[in-house]
This record gives structure tokens, C-alpha cells and sequence, in this order.
């Protein structure tokens, strides 16, 4: 059933992509056999910014940490260091229908204080950037372009 709801949450965040972006699902064909896997799910252009994104979609008030893996970590965090270069994790809370931005060098710094094993909505909720949804029947629409206009100018 969670999976299925990622997989809803994937289809949503896809199609509510406006048409002036490019937008690139990576392939998880090898994770299971060999051990290698992508540090994310999409790379998101729009000129001239390129955004690593890891969606993850959960039920309830947090999202346990285990959900994110340490290689997605380090794969974003090292691509970050490249100028015009973003990487985080969008994390919907279904429950709550709300739904966050986090930048990897923010999930770096809560990892590191060691505080709690799961990421709470509350901390979203201060820290990360909530990203517009609109519930169409069962189904959203992420306002995409209100968080892409939210990096323009930070450089």
C-alpha cells in the first residue's frame, strides 16, 4: 500500500511539472542485485538551475530517517558543492496533505544532531519550503513553479 502511494505521489509530482521544464526520472534497474542505486529520483532543469529531487511520500506525522538512504545523502551532497546545483528531498505527508522541500545540507544538519530517528512535520514545517498542493477529486497538483521561482536570485 506505500508503495503505491509513492507511486501516486511520483505520477502527481510528474504531472504537475510545468511544460518549460525539464524533467528526468532516474532508473533503479541495478539496486537490487548489485548494490547500486541512483541518489535520487528525478533531475529537474530549468535554465540555469539543475535540482536533484528524492521524493518521499509517508502516513503520519513524521518520516523515519531509515527511509532515506545514506548513499542518496551523499550523492546530493556532493553534487550541491557545483555552483547552480540543488538537491533535496520533497516529502509529502499525506495525512496532513502538505508537502515540503528539503535541501540534503538541512537533512545533513538534523542527521548530525542526533536528536531524533525520524524527520517530524513540525521541523518541515520551520525549515524546509512547503510547496503549494491542490487536491483535484483524489488526486494533486504541486505548484512546482512556486517553488522553482523561490531559487532564482540565490546565487
Amino acid at each position: 500500500m506505500a508503495k503505491d502511494e509513492g507511486k501516486k505521489f511520483e505520477q502527481d509530482f510528474k504531472a504537475s511539472v510545468p511544460p518549460d521544464v525539464y524533467l528526468h526520472r532516474l532508473k533503479d534497474d541495478t539496486a537490487g542485485f548489485i548494490g547500486v542505486s541512483n541518489p535520487c529520483d528525478f533531475q529537474l532543469y530549468k535554465y540555469p538551475l539543475l535540482f536533484l529531487l528524492e521524493l518521499k511520500s509517508c502516513k503520519g506525522k513524521s518520516i523515519p530517517l531509515t527511509h532515506i538512504r545514506p548513499n542518496q545523502i551523499q550523492g546530493m551532497h556532493t553534487a550541491v558543492q557545483h555552483e547552480g546545483i540543488y538537491g533535496g528531498f520533497i516529502i509529502n505527508f499525506r495525512e496532513l496533505e502538505e508537502t515540503y522541500y528539503l535541501s540534503v545540507n538541512l537533512v545533513i544538519e538534523f542527521i548530525n544532531a542526533g536528536e531524533r530517528k525520524s524527520l517530524p512535520i513540525d521541523w518541515c514545517r520551520e525549515n524546509g519550503i512547503r510547496i503549494p498542493q491542490t487536491k483535484k477529486r483524489v488526486r494533486y497538483s504541486y505548484d512546482i513553479a512556486s517553488l522553482l521561482g523561490g531559487f532564482y536570485g540565490k546565487q
